[in-house]
This record gives C-alpha cells, sequence and structure tokens, in this order.
C-alpha cells in the first residue's frame, strides 16, 4: 500500500527501548519510511535500555500522542507493560499497537495483551498506515492483525530516517536483505526460511549517500551476508571505496573460506575496519545436525582467510543447545580459542518466541526462565549447577578478553597444552567466590586475582605475568600499576 505523501495533522509515535545508547532501532525507521500520508505525523522515540519505566513513560506522555507504536524485543519486554500501564493511565483516549518479535509469535502475555488495542505480528510496513488511518478515524480494528510479508522491492528504504546525532554518535544499523537460507531450530529466521532482497541499486544508493551524510558506524543484519558472494563483494566494495576514516563496517557471514572475489572485497577496507561476525554455534556434529545447522566443516580455513584480509574476527558458541554437553561444549571452545579470533562470544540458550525449537516436544525437556529473555536453565545433558557457572564464565570471559583487557595475559593460563575452557573455568569460579558479582569489578582488581592465580603455587614467574601484564595495560593506552602489587609479587617468589 502506498498512499501520498503530505502533512497529517494527527500525532503518531514509534517508540521503542534499546539495549542501549548506541543502537538505533531499524525497524522503527523501516516503519516510519513507509507511512505514506502518516509520515510526516509520526516521530520516532527511542530510550535508552539503561532508562527506568517512570521515565519512558514520562517521556512518551509528554509528546501526547493519538496512537503509540511500541516495539518489544526480547530485551525490552520484561519493561515494557510496566511502561504502557503508567502510559495509559496518564494518556486514556491514546490508541496503543504493539509489534515486534515478542508479540509476533504465540499467545502474547495477558499485561501486554490487555494494554494494546491492536497487535502487528509480523513485518508492518505494509500494514501499519491502514492500522493508524483507522485508530485515528475511530474505525475499529482487529486486536491481532497478521502481517503479510512486504516485497521489499516496493518499499522506502530506512536510511533518510536517520537523523545527523545518529550517523554521528549511533551504530546505524541497514539491510540488504531480509531472511536466511538456513532454517536452525532456535533462530526466529527458521519461522520464514529463504532470502528476500533489496533491489541491488537502491541499496547501494542509500547506502552511499548515507556515509556522504556522514554515517561512521554501519552494522548490516543480513543474517547471512555471504549468502550470495557476488552481491556481498559488490557492496562491500562500495562500502569500503566511501567510508571514512574512521569508519567502521559489520557483517555477520556463514563459516566458509570467502571466495576470491568476496576475499578481494574484504581486503579492500584498511586493517580494523571490516568486521566480521562467524556464526559458530558449536562444533559438535551431531548438535549442529540436531538444530538443523550445517556443521563448521572449514572453520578454520574461513578463520585464517578473514583474518588475512584484515578484518576483526567475531566467532561466538551457545551454551546449552539440545544434546551439547559440558564436554563437548569445552572441545568447541577450545578448538575456537586455538584459532584465535579476536573476539569470542559466549552465549546462553534463549526460548525464543515462534522458533522450531519452542514448538518441538523434546524442548519440553529442557526448562528456561519464564520472564525475558527466556535463558536456559537446565537441559537433558546440562545440569542446572553448571549452567549457572557458564553464565559467569561467559561474563568473566566478556570483561577479561573481548574487552582486550588481558588479551596477552589470559593465555598463560593454557600455555603448554592445557585446556582453555577448564582453565577459564577455574579462574572464573576463582572470581565469582572472591566478588560475588560478575559486574562492577575494576580492571585492577581484576589484574591482581589474574597475578594471584598465575603465580600461586609457583606455577609462573612473577616477572613473565607482570610482562605481560604491562604489555595489556599499554595498549589499551595506560600504565601497569606494578606497585600496587607488590604484597602479591613479593609473596609470590
Amino acid at each position: 500500500m502506498r498512499a501520498e505523501s503530505r502533512a497529517v495533522s494527527a500525532s503518531i509515535v514509534l517508540a521503542t527501548i534499546n539495549a542501549g545508547y548506541a543502537h538505533t532501532s531499524l525497524a522503527l525507521r523501516c516503519l516510519r519510511a513507509n507511512l505514506g500520508r502518516w509520515r510526516d505525523a509520526a516521530e520516532i522515540v527511542e530510550f535508552d535500555g539503561r532508562a527506568s519505566p517512570e521515565a519512558v513513560a514520562a517521556a512518551l506522555v509528554a509528546r501526547a500522542p493519538a496512537v503509540l507504536a511500541f516495539g518489544v524485543f526480547i530485551w525490552n519486554a520484561g519493561g515494557a507493560a510496566d511502561v504502557l500501564q503508567r502510559f495509559r493511565e496518564k494518556c486514556p483516549t491514546a490508541r496503543v499497537v504493539l509489534g515486534g518479535p515478542e508479540v509476533s509469535h504465540d499467545e502474547l502475555p495477558p499485561p501486554l495483551s490487555a494494554l494494546s488495542d491492536c497487535i502487528v505480528a509480523g513485518e508492518g510496513e505494509d500494514i501499519l498506515p491502514e492500522v493508524c488511518a483507522a485508530l485515528l478515524g475511530g474505525s475499529p480494528v482487529p486486536h491481532l492483525v497478521r502481517a503479510p510479508l512486504p516485497d521489499l522491492a516496493r518499499l522506502e528504504g530506512p536510511e533518510p530516517e536517520y537523523t545527523p546525532d545518529d550517523l554521528t554518535h549511533r551504530i546505524v544499523y541497514l539491510e540488504s536483505s531480509r531472511g536466511c537460507p538456513h532454517a536452525c531450530a532456535y533462530c526466529l529466521s527458521s519461522t520464514a526460511p529463504g532470502v528476500r532482497w533489496r533491489p541491488m541499486e537502491a541499496v547501494e544508493r542509500a547506502w552511499e549517500k548515507l556515509l556522504r551524510r556522514g554515517a561512521r558506524r554501519l552494522k548490516i543484519v543480513d543474517r547471512t551476508f555471504n549468502a550470495d558472494e557476488q552481491r556481498a563483494a559488490r557492496l562491500l566494495r562500495r562500502l569500503a571505496s566511501a567510508l571514512p576514516a574512521d569508519g567502521s563496517v559489520q557483517v555477520e557471514m556463514t563459516p566458509e573460506p570467502p571466495g576470491p572475489e568476496l576475499y578481494a572485497a574484504m581486503a579492500s577496507f584498511r586493517r580494523g575496519a571490516l568486521r566480521v561476525e562467524v556464526g559458530v554455534q558449536t562444533l559438535t556434529a551431531a548438535v549442529a545436525r540436531g538444530v538443523g545447522r550445517q556443521p563448521a566443516e572449514r572453520l578454520g580455513e574461513a578463520v585464517a582467510a578473514m583474518h588475512h584480509t584484515g578484518a576483526v574476527v567475531h566467532a561466538d558458541l551457545i551454551v546449552g543447545l539440545p544434546g551439547e554437553t559440558p564436554q563437548s561444549f569445552a572441545e568447541s571452545f577450545d578448538r575456537l580459542v586455538a584459532l584465535g579470533p579476536d573476539e569470542l562470544q559466549i552465549n546462553l540458550l534463549k526460548r525464543l518466541r515462534g522458533t522450531p525449537l519452542a514448538r518441538d516436544p523434546a524442548f519440553h525437556a529442557m526448562r528456561f526462565e519464564t520472564t525475558p529473555p527466556y535463558t536456559v536453565i537446565e537441559t537433558p545433558s546440562w545440569p542446572a549447577p553448571h549452567l549457572m557457572a557458564m553464565r559467569r564464565f561467559a561474563r568473566f570471559w566478556e570483561l577479561c578478553y573481548n574487552r582486550g583487557r588481558f588479551r596477552r595475559t589470559l593465555p598463560l593460563l593454557w600455555e603448554g597444552g592445557a585446556s582453555p575452557f577448564r582453565e577459564f573455568f577455574e579462574f572464573s569460579e576463582r572470581l565469582h567466590r572472591r566478588f560475588g558479582r560478575c559486574h562492577g569489578i575494576p580492571r585492577d582488581d581484576l589484574a591482581r586475582m589474574l597475578i594471584e592465580h598465575l603465580t600461586g603455587g609457583a606455577r609462573l614467574a612473577r616477572d613473565v605475568v607482570l610482562c605481560r601484564l604491562a604489555q595489556d595495560y599499554a595498549e589499551r593506552g595506560g600504565q601497569f600499576p606494578a606497585r600496587r602489587f607488590a604484597d602479591i609479587t613479593a609473596g609470590a617468589e
């Protein structure tokens, strides 16, 4: 549906709560770009995930919209009902429309359902203008509207909806396609398998214009950017040629070695400007096949080739997949650490509404939290206490390795052939016993624990550990405060 674009007096607020300030909502921008005659009446209002429900509701009330369209995602679903309840109390005549993955699958939780006038399930660009027209005109609308998949060739792109402040200070999310060629049982992309492409020329024009306007940090959310290598190479070449000196581009690829054309396009970026998320998830072939994922048989070649292009390689593993055991996960972790990714993210499995895994009878043998983000608690092959320990493991790994704080020092834990998983698990449990938390721990306190752990029992000479730590501090623009640790180092001899 495409209505003429003209000013409309009614007010529409498109709102959501993002995970953090740096993040922008691609969904809201896609919706506003395609509101037709209602576009100029619509305002995008985004909030930082740290904002209180009171503050979010107050900001929405101050705008007094006739229609509030609110995006509900796994990271904000917990507070959405609180926000909307407060908003409803102050703006009882406003009409509330909900959309997003958390309300598009399965039965909606009672609080959110009761607080909404209409729920748009699915991609809403085509249907939201009709819903807004009906609500603003006083016409009845169904409480649940299932949106048909829009034709991407007909949609207006979201790129013009990014403000100068977005381009300068925040991450600009973009897409050249929707869907995925794979159908992993735990992923929402499996609900509509297959890839739908935006027209290539339109994407190139929109992205180049965005870069000319000053965009610096681009994150392309295509689920498998290298599904069509020629297309991916062409887009990367265009981005590399127009990217500012301090700019960066992030894409997600399957763990396969890039072909010659794609390799050359990746290498056309200055070193470190291209970030590649390599979706590994598991290196246990039986587990991969069990969730409908192709085993990563050429992962080593892929990571090596991507490193050679100068790209930053970010890999990830999922804890708690059906059939995965602590031992098999440890083997995947050790193999992946040996390949040397720049970042290795550890995610615990989530129960995402609408996924095949959530509908599979075998799924009910697994226990998940009943509130967002629905993290796995226990599986038949992974006991609850160990999964709780893996939450700590993931958080401490993020603090110590992924953030680059101790990139040179940490490998001392497993030098000589020890298991990286086993050694870091032991260290993470020691950190937990000392601090009793996984957040708000200063770097110097983590360094102290690392010195104690590595030098205890004459495991390593103190000079070796201090030298590595000094290098880690220097790489992050700081000076290692050796005097602060004189008491430990003296006693470690």
